[in-house]
């Protein structure tokens, strides 16, 4: 009987207190294009390829055949100093009306968002010819989904990021680089030669009706089950006796089950955050 209320009281501990939400729209977001006009503080950002690539295969900043936005995000409020576990994240844009692309076509060159080299640019001092400007990563952590289309609105595009890929990402941004975190958006997609339409075209932070890039990200502090921001005996504990279940806060790999795995995390992240 001590046992069950032990159990029971050690379950009741496990809440959503172990996940925490990070949303936000970006603190600067840039066109990156040699002909673009007011870059820094356009409401609307332009992402087009060549039909081929979505970055330049020669390491040119994008001209003509290539225009890219850049955004960055700061990670306020998450500490510095602990490994993060990341369980969802997704960047939404949203699409001016109308589209330029038909449904087929932008499942076809999807809206990729990939990893900046750096987060050195601002949209106050942005200058195209920098020659720090940051370069857009070949990794790619997610791609649109095109389940929103339509061509009689605005509509909202959908990127959600692959987790295990965002992770180490996310957590080198809070530990490594002062909580800044930044996005390349590319895409394969041609707009039919200079002056064509066919091409991405979403509204940035400078939009007046609020309607610019944001970020979520679901994450908890790695091995840390009851949300408490530290990975100690208490954790190891509710894994142990939430055994074979399918808690979802002490399954920790989100595989349908509490086992081994999920043990494996509590004891390879033991101290983080404490």
């Amino acid at each position: 009987m001590r046992v069950a209320v032990i159990t029971a009281s050690l379950s009741l501990c496990i809440s959503v207190l172990a996940q925490q939400v990070y949303q936000a729209q970006p603190t600067d977001d840039v066109w990156y294009y040699d002909q673009a006009f007011d870059p820094g503080f356009t409401a609307i950002l332009r992402v087009w390829g060549n039909g081929q690539y979505a970055v330049d295969p020669t390491g040119a900043r994008p001209a003509l055949n290539f225009s890219y936005a850049l955004a960055k995000w700061r990670l306020d409020g998450i500490p510095a100093g602990r490994q993060y576990q990341v369980l969802s994240a997704q960047i939404t844009v949203v699409q001016t009306q109308p589209p330029g692309y038909t449904r087929e076509e932008g499942e076809q060159f999807p809206l990729e968002a990939r990893p900046l080299s750096s987060t050195n640019f601002t949209e106050t001092r942005w200058n195209f010819n920098d020659p720090n400007n940051p370069e857009v990563g070949s990794e790619i952590f997610g791609t649109s989904r095109m389940t929103n289309y339509r061509t009689d609105a605005p509509f909202a595009i959908p990127i959600p990021l692959e987790r295990e890929l965002f992770e180490s990402y996310f957590n080198a941004a809070i530990n490594q680089n002062n909580g800044e975190l930044g996005i390349g958006f590319v895409s394969r997609l041609d707009p039919g030669g200079q002056g064509g339409t066919r091409f991405y075209r979403f509204y940035s932070r400078n939009d007046a009706g609020g309607r610019g890039p944001v970020l979520q990200i679901v994450y908890r502090v790695a091995g840390d089950v009851n949300g408490d921001g530290c990975t100690n005996d208490t954790d190891l504990l509710l894994v142990l006796f939430n055994f074979g279940t399918n808690n979802a806060q002490a399954d920790l790999n989100g595989d349908g089950v509490v086992n081994d795995a999920d043990l494996l995390q509590v004891l390879f992240n033991f101290g983080n955050g404490c």
